[in-house]
Parts: structure tokens; sequence; C-alpha cells
């Protein structure tokens, strides 16, 4: 009997389902998968979001919290520096594996 694997897939600016390699690598993988939002402006230095920004990030984030429920999922949202919150989150939803998408932003 074979365990099923559980993925996060961490969302990052590229927060949608389609043309989403990452959540396809998860779909691949088998098993349930997590969707995660991780909160860290202290981390993007001079890149961190202004309140355009931060507007469009809001609607991005509710509008893939929409289609996500719509699929019976659901996002999960954290603040916090990221290494330490995909560590805490894989322990608390025993993920065995991590997949994102490259950001192509300059030192990110």
């Amino acid at each position: 009997m074979t365990l099923a694997t559980t993925t996060i897939v961490w969302f990052r600016l590229d927060l949608r389902l389609a043309d989403q390699p990452a959540l396809q690598a998860a779909l691949h993988r088998g098993g349930p998968i997590v969707p995660l939002f991780i909160w860290a402006p202290e981390e993007e230095g001079r890149w961190a979001p202004a309140s355009a920004s931060r507007w469009w990030l809001h609607q991005s984030l509710r509008s893939l919290a929409n289609s996500l429920e719509n699929l019976g999922s659901r996002l999960i949202l954290r603040r916090g520096p990221t290494c330490e919150t995909l560590v805490a989150v894989a322990r608390e939803t025993r993920a065995d594996a991590v997949v994102w998408n490259r950001r192509y932003e300059p030192a990110l």
C-alpha cells in the first residue's frame, strides 16, 4: 500500500490556477495539495509593495482563494519569515514536498 503524499504549493506572485506549473507538479505527484501564500514584506527589501501593489495583492489573493474554494480547497495565508513559515506549515500538514514557480524580479 502506498501512502499518499502531501504537497504544499507555495504561491508567490503567480496567484492563479491556470498556467501554473507548480500546481501541475503537485497534481502529478498525487495526494493532498496545500495551497499556501506567505506574506513577508520585510524580505522584499527595496521591492516591498507600496499601496497600489498591496491593493492588487489583496484582490488577487481574494480571487485565488475563491477559485480554490470552488474546487473544494482552501488557501492558507501566513505572515512571517518565509523559511520558518514553510517548515511550520509542512510540519502542521505533514507535507513531504513543497513546489513553487520561479520569480523573475531582481534580487528575489
